[in-house]
């Protein structure tokens, strides 16, 4: 351990890495890499499966992560082959992002289904559409009622639950030129619940 470049540890630090499985090659293989653990960060990256081919496989994918980051993205299992898609699809997160993304279930087939219906959204716009729960599904129900949304519209269209079936509710009544501002105003006042069908 001492040739590893770790000195001074106390009998409690090196049983600790002797029940993890922590050995001088684990440690030289990280620092060969250019990071610079401490002893806790060790026994902590061991334990959750960070390893030189993790950190190689992550820089080979362009992305420069702390120690920390590094345990973070281990744990919610943002791989170097994760990384490597959504680059494929055009996003390049950083280390905070991918586990935020990691987090809301943003998965790479996700990314994809959306981009395939022609919005382009950032990397905090995909968060924030999976924490609402928007679909690739929802899009195209409102894309079938004519409606031509931007992502941040599609986000606020959701958390105000502007469905088909309210948008296709409003027509019938004899609204026209509908718009997202439009569409709420009606939600907000509930017109439409309190109109019998002609």
């Amino acid at each position: 351990m001492k040739a590893a470049g770790l000195d001074n540890l106390t009998v409690d630090q090196l049983i600790a890495m002797k029940i993890q499985g922590v050995s001088p090659e684990y440690v030289h293989d990280l620092r060969s890499l250019g990071l610079s653990p401490d002893v806790d960060q060790i026994v902590a990256m061991k334990i959750q499966g960070v390893d030189a081919a993790y950190v190689r496989g992550l820089k080979e994918g362009g992305l420069q992560a702390n120690i920390d980051q590094l345990i973070a993205m281990k744990i919610q299992g943002a791989t170097p082959d994760y990384v490597r898609a959504l680059h494929d699809q055009g996003m390049q997160p950083n280390a905070d992002e991918l586990v935020a993304m990691r987090i809301q279930g943003v998965t790479v087939d996700y990314v994809r289904d959306i981009q395939a219906l022609g919005l382009k959204p950032s990397i905090d716009q995909f968060i924030a559409m999976r924490i609402q729960d928007v679909t690739a599904e929802y899009i195209k129900s409102l894309q079938a009622a004519g409606l031509k949304f931007d992502v941040d519209d599609i986000i606020r269209a959701k958390i105000q639950d502007i469905t088909k079936e309210f948008i296709e509710r409003a027509v019938k009544h004899g609204f026209q030129n509908l718009t997202l501002e439009k569409l709420i105003q009606l939600k907000e006042t509930g017109v439409l619940e309190s109109s019998t069908d002609i």
